[in-house]
């Protein structure tokens, strides 16, 4: 892992990755903090510096001067080259004091070259998160497992509680379509009664036209052209007899 930051940041993530390092490289800065750990590279842009858990890439312009000293990862390197494969309670001490160190990886590697020489040591096993089933050290997930538990978003549960959760969430995915449904159903129905009433606007707005337009016009007016003049005198109806 490789991370460059500047100032402040790099002092607060140096100290919370190596929190009880000693006797290593000290980088001042600029800013007045310092970072501990081993330099493993200089450039003209960059000084990087190992810090256990991770290498720091600090600006060379926010380095104010560089004391070389032996970290405890140098320390834990020197001592790890010393200690026998066999030896799980040297590898057992060495954890411990890389945990101690905040040397995390370190630690981890140190019990597992212990579980190597001695995979029964429950010390060890203990240290790395193992738990004991029917008598054999599994890790925690194989633990779960054996016991029928499911992992279910980072979580180990009973099967019923895996299955409770499903149905929960089933219930509400569908309360929330029918939710969602419903909606779209109204917002149709609202788009069909804006529909109509600009439909009922625009037939009232042609009748009024037609009624405007017809006003002040004769009777005859929708029939056809009339006569030009009507008749001066009476009109006489032929008296017809009638057969007796």
């Amino acid at each position: 892992m490789r991370t460059e930051w500047t100032g402040a940041w790099i002092v607060a993530v140096a100290a919370a990755l190596l929190p009880g390092a000693a006797r290593s490289d000290e980088v001042f800065l600029k800013s007045g903090g310092r970072v501990s750990g081993r330099v493993v590279s200089r450039t003209a842009t960059t000084v990087e510096v190992d810090v256990g858990a991770g290498r720091i890439a600090v600006p060379t312009s926010s380095v104010v001067r560089i004391e070389e000293g032996r970290s405890a990862l140098q320390e834990y390197e020197e001592r790890a080259g010393r200690i026998p494969a066999a030896d799980a309670n040297a590898w057992i001490a060495l954890g411990d004091w890389a945990s101690d160190q905040g040397l995390s990886s370190q630690a981890r590697e140190a019990y597992h070259r212990a579980l190597a020489a001695a995979p029964d040591d429950p010390r060890a096993n203990t240290a790395l998160g193992n738990v004991q089933v029917s008598g054999r050290w599994v890790s925690e997930d194989e633990a779960y497992r054996a016991k029928g538990y499911v992992k279910f978003e980072g979580e180990w549960m009973t099967p019923a509680e895996h299955d409770a959760i499903q149905r929960e969430r089933a219930a509400e995915a569908e309360q929330e379509h029918r939710r969602l449904e419903g909606e779209q159903r109204t917002r149709e129905a609202e788009a069909r009664a804006q529909e109509a009433e600009a439909r009922a606007r625009e037939a009232e707005a042609k009748a009024k036209e037609a009624q405007e337009a017809s006003q002040g016009l004769p009777l005859w007016y929708g029939w056809g052209v009339g006569p030009a003049a009507w008749p001066g005198g009476p009109v006489v109806t032929p008296y017809l007899a009638v057969p007796r």
